[in-house]
C-alpha cells in the first residue's frame, strides 16, 4: 500500500528512510526544509502489511526512494506513470524492477560509507562556498550542469537547506582563485552525505578532489555522524577506497522518457 504522508505517518517515514542512508537522509532533509505543506515536494510511504517498507520524495520530476525488499514496486510504478517523472533514484534490485514494468534507461554504482580514521591536520585553503562562485565551478567541471540547470533553479533548492542549515558548501581557492567545491548534501541523526565534489579542468590530476573529500569528512565527523557518498561510476569508488571509503551496496538511477 502506497499512502501520501501525514503528520501520523511520519514516525514510519523516518523507519522507512533509514532503510538506505544516502538517498533516505535526502529526504529527511527535504522533509525538514520544506514541510508537508508544498504541493511542489510531496512525500509517500509504501507500507508491507503494517510495517515500513519504502519512504519516496517527488520533486522536480525526480522520485527518490529508500526501500528494503520488502517494498512492492507496481504501485510505485503506478504513482510514476500518474505523475511527470524522468527520474527515479534507488536501490539497484528496485531500479531494475521498476525499469521492468516502465522501460528506460539506468546507470549504477556504489554507495559508500567511510571506515578509514579521524582526519586530523587543517584545511585552510578551504571556504564557505560563495554559491554563484560554486555553481560556475561546478558547470566548468561537469557537463550536467551546463546542460541541465541554470543558477536560479539550482540555487532555489540549496537556498531552502543552506538557510535551515541542514547543507553546507564549501570552496577550494587556490592563489586568489576558486579551483573546485564539495558538499555536505544532506543527513540524517546518523549521518551525512558528501557530493558536488569538483575540480576545474586546468587543475585536476593533482590530488585536490581527494583533499576536499578528506575536508568534508572532517566536517562530518565534527557533527559526530558518519560519511556517506554515491559514487559516480566504479572507477571513482576506487578513488574513495584510497581514502577510507567502503562500498555498502548499489544504487541505480532509472531514466525515462519526458
Amino acid at each position: 500500500m502506497l499512502i501520501p504522508v501525514t503528520a501520523v505517518d511520519l514516525p514510519d517515514f523516518t523507519a522507512a528512510c533509514a532503510h538506505e542512508h544516502v538517498f533516505g537522509s535526502r529526504m529527511i532533509t527535504a522533509l525538514r526544509a520544506y514541510g508537508l505543506g508544498n504541493p511542489d515536494v510531496r512525500f509517500f510511504l509504501c507500507r508491507k502489511g503494517r510495517e515500513p517498507a519504502a519512504a519516496l520524495h517527488l520533486a522536480g520530476g525526480v522520485l527518490t526512494i529508500a526501500a528494503d525488499e520488502r517494498a512492492d514496486p507496481a504501485p510505485i510504478a503506478d504513482l510514476i506513470r500518474a505523475n511527470e517523472v524522468h527520474e527515479v533514484d534507488t536501490n539497484w534490485p528496485q531500479c531494475t524492477a521498476l525499469q521492468a514494468m516502465l522501460g528506460g534507461v539506468t546507470e549504477s554504482s556504489y554507495y559508500m560509507v567511510y571506515r578509514g580514521g579521524l582526519v586530523e591536520g587543517t584545511f585552510d585553503n578551504m571556504r564557505p562556498g560563495d554559491p554563484r562562485t560554486v555553481f560556475e565551478v561546478l558547470q566548468r567541471s561537469h557537463e550536467y550542469y551546463r546542460t541541465h540547470f541554470v543558477f536560479a533553479q539550482w540555487f532555489s533548492d540549496w537556498e531552502q537547506r543552506l538557510s535551515r542549515g541542514l547543507s553546507e558548501i564549501y570552496q577550494l581557492e587556490h592563489n586568489g582563485e576558486v579551483v573546485g567545491t564539495g558538499s555536505i548534501l544532506s543527513s540524517d541523526d546518523t549521518c551525512a552525505v558528501i557530493g558536488a565534489v569538483a575540480v576545474v579542468p586546468e587543475h585536476r590530476h593533482q590530488g585536490l578532489g581527494s583533499y576536499i573529500s578528506r575536508f568534508l569528512v572532517q566536517r562530518i565527523q565534527t557533527m559526530g555522524k558518519t560519511p556517506r557518498l554515491i559514487s559516480g561510476y566504479d572507477e571513482v569508488a576506487e578513488l574513495y577506497r584510497q581514502i577510507g571509503f567502503a562500498p555498502c551496496g548499489r544504487w541505480g538511477e532509472l531514466y525515462l522518457n519526458s
